[in-house]
């Protein structure tokens, strides 16, 4: 809640935001009530952004096979390409939310989504395929790095009782990009070629990205940090925290293991029988199921508790990762798509609503690019791995049941409470002299119980 005359909130909040300066911005405390009208604003910015930078990034299979032929490269060079940009996305946000906190969260977004499309329309002159890796895997991976962490951890701090119904809406801008961006690039290629296609797609992310980041800000009472929250005083008290600590590793065992049927799913189908032609839908239902998830669990997890249903939705996961091994036909495993698509969307959308109900803060972006570093390596090494051992076993049952055990494993941690930490409020707390009697104290009396 916040006055009508001046938009700053009431005393008693910014008494809460005082106290979460330098170190203490990390330590959990209980979220006041808190929303405004521009709430919504935020909301649909950061949509359209991830709609757009999320959807061309997700259309790079479309363009993998003219960048093979072009480019004269193998099928692990081009992976490599899209590994790359996948593994800075989470890497790069340690920096981009810190930076985000100290000079605003509309400017480094907009710097993010100027790089990632003038990325794109670099691709669209390369002629060698390290000048790929550099212009896609490098440049573009940076762009998103720089804009998505900053906007994602920029929703939470406008909702309390809803936050996960925003977190849900504001990332199906990611689901619907995996929809449509996909079936833009494919009629582009047709139409212009891929070449045209990377630069008429780089300029739309460019222009209408950095329109729509303007409006990505920070509640105006929530202060921003004057320094860096990096210091190695406070990273130890943040790594002491359970709750990191928890977080940290249900991240790192999810990240192993989320990507896997988005890679493999077209080759297991096959493998199952399915034509290759029928194959191509089962990632479009997959995408469609993610952004049903994004919008379904939402309201629900607000009243049922975020942190129990990410936690409950990974064990979903885990099982569903047993019946991917049953082979019986297109059906069956359209349903599985559409399923873990919608259990993987809705993952996807809580995890920063959880971040920010564990520390709530003027270092919240940060908190939520250093909890993204746990994502790193799970791209890189869990599709390969799933696909050597699919290899060596001729078979997908081994490395399924290893999924599902990740998928429990980090459902558990995830789910799990940590101790709630004290907070030392400005004014109530203070160190109090010896003989000295405390507030609402003076006037106690032992209580008497009457007779019977």
């Amino acid at each position: 809640m916040r006055t009508k005359k001046t938009g700053t909130p009431p005393q008693h909040v910014q008494r809460g935001l005082g106290i979460s300066a330098g170190a203490g911005a990390f330590a959990y405390r209980r979220p006041g009530p808190l929303s405004t009208s521009s709430g919504p604003v935020v909301v649909a910015a950061v949509f359209c952004l991830v709609f757009l930078v999320m959807g061309a990034a997700f259309s790079f299979s479309t363009f993998a096979a003219e960048l093979r032929q072009e480019l004269d490269a193998g099928s692990g060079s081009i992976s490599f390409i899209f590994g790359c940009a996948m593994a800075l996305l989470y890497a790069g946000g340690l920096f981009s939310g810190a930076l985000a906190d100290r000079i605003g969260t509309h400017r480094v977004a907009g710097a993010g989504v100027l790089l990632a499309g003038g990325s794109l329309v670099a691709a669209g002159a390369v002629g060698t395929i390290w000048q790929a890796d550099v212009a896609l895997g490098l440049g573009f991976g940076l762009g998103l790095a720089v804009c998505y962490t900053p906007a994602v951890a920029a929703v939470q701090p406008w909702f309390d009782r809803n936050r996960g119904v925003a977190s849900g809406i504001a990332l199906s801008g990611t689901g619907l990009g995996t929809l449509l961006m996909p079936l833009l690039a494919r009629w582009l290629i047709d139409s212009e070629g891929w070449r045209a296609a990377l630069t008429i797609i780089g300029l739309t992310v460019a222009g209408f990205g950095f329109v729509a980041s303007n409006w990505i800000r920070r509640p105006p009472g929530l202060p921003t940090t004057s320094s860096s929250p990096w210091s190695p005083g406070s990273l130890r008290k943040l790594a002491r925290e359970p709750s990191f600590r928890r977080l940290y590793v249900a991240g790192f065992l999810s990240s192993l293991v989320l990507l896997v049927p988005i890679v493999h799913m077209l080759p297991h189908a096959v493998r199952a029988g399915v034509a290759a032609r029928d194959a191509a839908w089962l990632i479009s239902i997959l995408g469609f199921g993610s952004l049903a998830g994004r919008l379904m669990f939402g309201h629900a997890a607000d009243r049922l508790g975020r942190q129990r249903t990410l936690g409950a939705l990974h064990v979903a996961l885990g099982l569903l990762f047993l019946t991917w091994t049953v082979k019986v036909g297109f059906i069956t495993l359209a349903l599985f798509a559409f399923a873990y698509g919608v259990c993987y969307g809705a993952t996807i959308a809580l995890r920063p609503a959880v971040i920010a109900d564990h520390f709530s803060g003027p270092n919240l972006a940060a908190v939520t690019g250093l909890h993204y570093t746990s994502s790193v390596l799970g791209p890189l090494v869990g599709p390969a791995a799933f696909g050597y051992s699919v290899d060596f076993w001729n078979s997908d049952l081994i490395a399924s049941c290893a999924a599902a055990v990740c998928l429990v494993a980090a459902g558990y941690f995830f789910a799990a409470k940590p101790p709630q930490l004290r907070l030392r409020r400005v004014g109530i707390c203070q160190p109090q002299r010896r003989g000295q009697k405390m507030r609402g104290f003076s006037g106690f009396r032992p209580l008497v119980v009457p007779a019977a």
